[in-house]
């Protein structure tokens, strides 16, 4: 606990947490772990996508590992067990086997991920895609806000983008992933429940939806006249609300929105907000997105609004191991 309150304070946001892949506050969060990860008997270090990774020997030198971990990265204004309790729960596991002086038939790789969350550049999992030898090297192109590219922020960094190849790991170099995450929702808290193991990580699917009416002035455009873009997406919203409920293991988001001009006197002319579709079977979320698509478009025709839906993201589902 006293870990994951000292790992809060690597913020930078005054009072609140928050903390993005390659920041100066996630080189201190980093070295904390490493330092930690030493503590506990490990060798440590910095892989080149920014992951700390810790190793701790088997029986014998270079035996597969069980890999234990989560990120290091957060949301913005996150919660401070986010991510980070599977990472010292990680390190304490060990530095119990460390101070017995005892080995086991396997190493442990104990890892705190550089990039789940994807704040900063608004592509998520780097780490882990890294190690999986799933991301595709065009991604170092994608710019933050500033305009630096992952590939540039890499470098200032410290690290070797042209290095990534030697982060992806054989298949039988891992046994298994195993990770320790507060849950993130109610339902144990409603359940009583202490814990939970999860059976599925849910796919999902990020759309971009912009609507285009015509602005007006709030006191002279008669309602009959009006091709409100606000009005429009405020249906659309409700639309994605009612999909989202159709499946109990189904959930959809407006996550963000903005109106423009954004006047209180101007009826909006264009819109546009953000669909987050979640689910742990990819059929089930590939028809939830296609119904998303659908309402938008009968919604937007019916109210003569032009509609432009852009898909941002999408991630397959993955069953656990039983």
């Amino acid at each position: 606990m006293q870990r994951c309150a000292a790992l809060a304070r690597h913020s930078e946001l005054p009072g609140g947490l928050t903390r993005v892949f390659l920041s100066p506050e996630g080189r201190a969060a980093g070295d904390a772990v490493l330092g930690w990860m030493r503590e506990a008997g490990m060798q440590a270090r910095l892989d080149a996508i920014g992951n700390a990774v810790g190793r701790y020997e088997g029986t014998r030198p270079g035996l597969p590992c069980l890999m234990l971990g989560s990120h290091l990265d957060t949301v913005r204004d996150a919660g401070k067990y986010d991510g980070m309790l599977g990472v010292v729960s990680a390190i304490d596991c060990v530095h119990a086997l460390n101070s017995r002086q005892q080995r086991l038939p396997f190493a442990i790789e104990v890892v705190g991920f550089g990039d789940e969350e994807g704040v900063r550049f608004g592509t998520t999992l780097l780490g882990s895609r890294a190690i999986a030898g799933t991301l595709d090297a065009k991604v170092l192109d994608t710019n933050d806000v500033g305009g630096t590219s992952i590939a540039s922020a890499l470098r200032s960094f410290g690290l070797d983008p042209d290095e990534l190849a030697q982060v992806k790991r054989k298949k039988g170099d891992i046994l298994a992933y195993a990770e320790l995450h507060i849950e993130q929702g109610p339902v144990l808290e409603a359940e009583g429940l202490p814990v939970g193991v999860v059976t599925a990580i849910n796919g999902f699917s990020r759309l971009r939806v912009v609507l285009r009416g015509e602005a007006g002035h709030a006191g002279t455009v008669p309602m009959g006249l009006r091709h409100d873009a606000l009005a429009a997406a405020a249906e659309c919203i409700l639309a994605v609300e009612k999909i989202g409920r159709e499946h109990p293991e189904l959930v959809a988001t407006v996550g963000r929105i903005e109106a423009k001009p954004g006047a209180i006197n101007v009826i909006p002319g264009e819109v546009q907000f953000t669909v987050d579709v979640r689910a742990p079977e990819d059929r089930l979320r590939e028809q939830a997105v296609a119904g998303v698509q659908e309402q938008i478009g009968k919604i937007t025709h019916q109210r003569r609004i032009e509609s432009k839906v852009e898909s941002l993201q999408d991630f397959g589902s993955s069953a656990c191991a039983p």
